[in-house]
């Protein structure tokens, strides 16, 4: 097993790529014992990118895995406090202000 993988995130993290963006993250999920996603080349995020790294933390946690962001752009970090969801591990619901 290897030590991590690294996943880059395509330009387009939209409901319109979330079929082919989960079946990356369920093969990377088993490929690695800590996932990061690479986000550094997002351009367009909605909700669903929330909702599948959410789901993908919660895979990899119960498989005792890690996953971590890293070079989120300020439109996917937007995205997830839009979704009241911590742009970080463990993805928890953010605080009402």
């Amino acid at each position: 097993m290897a030590e991590h993988v690294t996943l880059t995130m395509p330009a387009d993290c939209t409901l319109r790529t979330a079929q082919a963006l989960q079946g990356d993250l369920l093969a990377a999920v088993e490929g690695g014992s800590r996932l990061v996603l690479d986000c550094a080349a997002i351009e367009r995020v909605d909700v669903t990118f929330v909702q599948l790294v959410v789901a993908a933390a919660r895979t990899a946690g119960r498989r005792g895995l890690a996953l971590d962001l890293t070079n989120l752009p300020d439109t996917a970090a937007a995205a997830f406090r839009r979704a009241g969801i911590a742009p970080h591990a463990p993805f928890d619901a953010t605080p009402a202000l």
